[in-house]
């Protein structure tokens, strides 16, 4: 009984400090900050989808300070071998290598490479594995897309005082 009353109080405690909270996206802090970023478009169907998902994330609403370049790169394996044993799995990487260039200084502030990796289920139809290695790609570039911005994000907080 005076354990659940604790539980009780500690949760309303944590409501009221609670009360006040925001969630704001990555573009609206970055706005805070007077800083927006025009991203530069990557080519392909994944390029065209991981540079839309940056967009959504990176949203500079006018405001254009910085250019992001970023460059797609993807490899496979065939088989994924657990402990021994060939499987039906396929192990996808996809890496995107950014490079955030100041437009008024022209100088390049922030290069980096983010990757991720995807084990896809395969299949014995050809046309399954098409379309799981496309869907996957796909998924893998709007995954990267939101760690890329998390990224840009994290250099503009711990360079925000200088």
């Amino acid at each position: 009984m005076l354990l659940s009353r604790a539980f009780l109080i500690a949760g309303l405690c944590l409501l009221a400090a609670c009360t006040n909270m925001q969630v704001q996206t990555v573009g609206e802090v970055l706005r805070q900050q007077d800083v927006g970023i025009n991203i530069v478009q990557s080519g392909e169907r994944k390029g065209q989808l991981y540079s839309r998902q940056l967009r959504d994330r990176l949203d500079s609403d006018g405001l254009v300070t910085h250019d992001l370049s970023s460059n797609l790169s993807q490899s496979s394996s065939s088989v994924v071998s657990v402990r021994g044993t060939g499987s039906n799995l396929k192990k996808m990487t996809m890496t995107a290598e950014i490079t955030l260039v100041d437009r008024t200084t022209g100088e390049i502030v922030l290069e980096d490479s983010v990757s991720s990796t995807a084990t896809l289920g395969a299949v014995s139809a050809y046309f399954a594995q098409t379309r799981s290695d496309r869907h996957g790609s796909e998924r893998l570039a709007m995954l990267l897309a939101d760690r890329v911005a998390a990224r840009v994000q994290l250099y503009f907080l711990n360079n925000s005082g200088s």
